[in-house]
């Protein structure tokens, strides 16, 4: 009896282990996924946030090198604005972020973000995937329903950034409801 409650055990932390180890890590698939909505965000948005007469490319960063691979991937030979689209692996929140367009933090990033001074990316698209991205200044946050990618957005942020969105966008999205 006992050998069989503890081989019940070892099953039920292997499955609760599985499905922990799915939740924290994105697979290729996923980023691939959230590399295309960063860019068709960049693509149905305007504003000065991105000026094509004065930058060369459009730089999407991130400190996650998963992401950073499935990006490439994805999004070679595309275009912002008839700009090309380089991704870089970011390495620190100093001086690595100022010539990033799109910023995406991933789930690993979030103590990094909480203890930033997030408001000296006035500049930048800022897209997350954690719980509380928004209310700590981001604009666009990534979340999971049924195993797909799904998307909360705070407009006001975006516009006071100097990013306007596409109505198209906002009608995919969960507009962020602030609570004053």
């Amino acid at each position: 009896m006992i050998l069989i409650l503890r081989k019940l055990f070892i099953a039920k932390l292997l499955l609760v282990m599985f499905f922990i180890s799915q939740e924290a890590v994105a697979t290729p698939r996923e980023d691939a996924i959230k590399s295309g909505f960063l860019y068709n965000f960049a693509r149905y948005s305007d504003g000065d946030w991105f000026n094509p007469d004065i930058k060369s490319t459009y730089n999407i960063c991130s400190f996650n090198p998963e992401f950073i691979t499935a990006a490439k991937n994805t999004l070679k030979d595309l275009t912002i604005k008839k700009r090309p689209i380089k991704v870089y692996l970011l390495t620190s929140f100093q001086g690595d972020i100022v010539d990033c367009d799109t910023l995406f933090l991933s789930k690993g990033d979030s103590e990094k973000w909480v203890t930033s001074d997030n408001k000296a990316f006035s500049n930048v698209m800022l897209v997350g995937e954690f719980d509380g991205f928004l209310a700590s200044g981001g604009h666009i946050n990534f979340f999971i329903v049924g195993g797909k990618v799904r998307f909360e957005i705070d407009p006001i942020k975006l516009k006071n950034s100097g990013i306007n969105m596409s109505s198209k966008v906002l009608r995919l999205g969960r507009i962020h409801e602030r609570i004053f």
